[in-house]
C-alpha cells in the first residue's frame, strides 16, 4: 500500500496542483477511494508547505525593509555629523 501511495503521490507531483484540483472537484474525480484521499491529503500538505513559505518570504521582506530604513537613517545622521561637525 505505502508504495501504491507513493506512485501516487509521484503522479500528483507530475500534473501539479491545480490540475489535481480539478479532477477531484470539477472533473470525473479519482478512483479509487484511497488514492482520493491521498489526493485530498497531498493537496493539504502542499498548501500548509507554501503557506509557510509565505510567511518566511514575509518576515524576510519585512527585515529587509527594516534594515534598508535604518541604513538610512545611519546614512543621514552620518551626513549631518560630517555636514555640521565642521
Amino acid at each position: 500500500m505505502l508504495n501504491e501511495e507513493e506512485e501516487w503521490i509521484a503522479e500528483f507531483e507530475a500534473v501539479g496542483e491545480s490540475e489535481l484540483r480539478d479532477r477531484l472537484y470539477r472533473g470525473s474525480g479519482i478512483h479509487p477511494e484511497a488514492k482520493f484521499h491521498t489526493a485530498v491529503r497531498w493537496l493539504r500538505e502542499q498548501a500548509r508547505a507554501r503557506r509557510l513559505r509565505e510567511e518566511q518570504l514575509h518576515r524576510y521582506v519585512w527585515w529587509t525593509l527594516c534594515a534598508a530604513v535604518l541604513s538610512v537613517i545611519v546614512g543621514v545622521i552620518g551626513v549631518a555629523v560630517t555636514w555640521f561637525g565642521r
